[in-house]
């Protein structure tokens, strides 16, 4: 019998499955209900999809008038993101005889996480194990979220942390540089480059969730030294031009290499940097991965297949012809009054920047045994962006700022230590485990949701989440979430 089967013998309740950014199937409203994303005629540029939100309050409030999501993106051709777990689930003998409840839960991931953490909190509330349970089924709801979906669930845990019977937070980041990549480049999806271009991404409210608070991602290539930099901070977005739909980047500080360079030439890179988080003391004695020795062809296929759920800083494809060293300008798409998109940057930044201060750990919880059992399943075998070198902090502005990439451990877009959970948070004992799998098809490794679920249900069983004093031996110490 697999560690999943063996978990799901003890599994009863509710279980909601949510994937990531650009993690759920997006429909258009009216009939016939055609699929905006992703379906491959889309992908291959034969239909027109346009996933651009307007830049005014209202006109997110209202995307449900014109788009709505009918649920977690499970695969794309062969690649599994949960199909595979769904069927588990679903087979499973106590969903068959009615004690486990599976849900599928969609959500418009191009929305503000603020809206989307309402809406979750709204589904979780009318389901049975937090409204209307059986004798004998756990009070609280099991999610298992993937990427975007955990920070959007983490969100909810913090409002209230007694809709939930456990968590299992899968490639969930605490930032993630890769989404600069989108806000700059074209994302090419499949052969479309015209379905999120930077104009769309920009739009996109859940963008800006990912962007590190701590304001690191640019090193001197030189000298080592870190250019602080604020993410949240619009007159930073107008000096380093981060965006080409508010000022096209500078000409490059350097000959421009290739898009092939930049994916395939990764060793020399690898080790530049020191590990954020770890003393230069740790590298030097070796505690770290030899990242060095990871090939360079496993991050690229990765890359290439993860790209179309998950933002890259390497360009998609080949740079447009008038992103050069002397002349860079904007792909050809409608323009925007720069004073809208100033207004809406300013806005949108600073509820971002609020909403990611609501996601930091909360002690009252924890010291009322609020806190459900957490698990984290992470990716640590393939190259992730770490940081980019540039020559100067002037260089930042560049169209080449991205060209010189900095690399550690992770699962190809989110890097192993930023998945791990925020300072306070504790993994559940066993709950902590890692895969080999890339970021995309994290829940398709069985035996990892397996070993997660297994953690999460013995957690419960102890009494984690449910109030009442600490008992000696059943909770893990206050730490920044590693395991006993």
């Amino acid at each position: 019998m697999s560690v999943l089967d063996r978990a799901l013998e003890s599994l009863t309740g509710d279980i909601v499955l949510l994937g990531g950014y650009r993690g759920s199937v997006l429909r258009d409203t009216a009939p016939p209900h055609r699929q905006l994303w992703v379906p491959v005629k889309v992908g291959l540029g034969l239909r027109k999809a346009n996933l651009e939100l307007g830049l005014l309050p209202t006109d997110e409030l209202n995307a449900e008038g014109t788009i709505f999501a009918s649920g977690m993106l499970q695969n794309i051709g062969p690649v599994d993101m949960s199909k595979r777990l769904f069927r588990k689930l679903r087979e499973c003998e106590n969903a068959r005889l009615g004690k486990l409840r599976v849900h599928d839960y969609g959500y418009d991931w191009r929305v503000s996480p603020h809206i989307s953490s309402r809406k979750l909190m709204g589904f979780l509330e009318t389901l049975p194990s937090n409204k209307e349970r059986r004798p004998g089924e756990p009070r609280g709801t099991l999610v298992v979220a993937h990427s975007l979906g955990g920070i959007i669930t983490r969100h909810v845990v913090n409002q209230r942390p007694d809709l939930f019977a456990g968590v299992i937070y899968a490639g969930t980041p605490q930032r993630c540089v890769n989404i600069l990549g989108p806000i700059r480049h074209n994302d090419a999806v499949l052969l479309n480059k015209n379905l999120l271009t930077p104009r769309v991404t920009l739009s996109l409210r859940s963008t800006f969730v990912f962007l590190p608070d701590d304001g690191y991602c640019f090193t001197n290539k030189e000298t080592k030294e870190e250019y602080a930099v604020d993410f949240f901070d619009v007159n930073d977005w107008i000096k380093y031009r981060w965006s080409p739909v508010l000022d096209p980047p500078l000409p490059a500080a350097n000959k421009r290499t290739t898009v092939f360079g930049s994916l395939f030439d990764l060793p020399a890179s690898l080790s530049n940097l020191p590990r954020r988080g770890r003393s230069a003391s740790e590298t030097k004695k070796g505690l770290l991965p030899l990242h060095s020795q990871l090939p360079a062809m496993t991050h690229s296929a990765q890359a290439l297949k993860d790209r179309i759920l998950a933002p890259h800083m390497e360009p998609a494809g080949p740079i447009p012809s008038g992103w050069n060293n002397t002349a860079p300008c904007l792909p050809q798409e409608p323009s925007t009054p720069r004073a809208e998109v100033l207004t809406y940057l300013t806005r949108t930044l600073a509820e971002t920047k609020r909403f990611r201060s609501e996601l930091s750990h909360r002690p009252s919880h924890a010291t009322s045994n609020a806190y459900p059992p957490l698990a984290v399943i992470y990716g640590r075998n393939t190259p992730t962006v770490h940081g980019a070198h540039v020559v100067s902090r002037e260089a930042i502005a560049c169209a080449d700022a991205y060209d010189d990439l900095a690399y550690r451990s992770g699962d190809g877009v989110v890097l192993e230590q930023e998945a791990m959970l925020p300072p306070g948070y504790n993994v559940v004992k066993g709950g902590l485990v890692a895969t080999t799998r890339g970021h995309v098809t994290l829940l398709g490794d069985l035996e990892a949701v397996g070993q997660a679920l297994g953690a999460v249900v013995r957690g419960r069983k102890k009494g984690i989440g449910l109030g009442g004093a600490r008992t000696k031996g059943k909770y893990l110490p206050d730490g920044a979430g590693n395991p006993r």
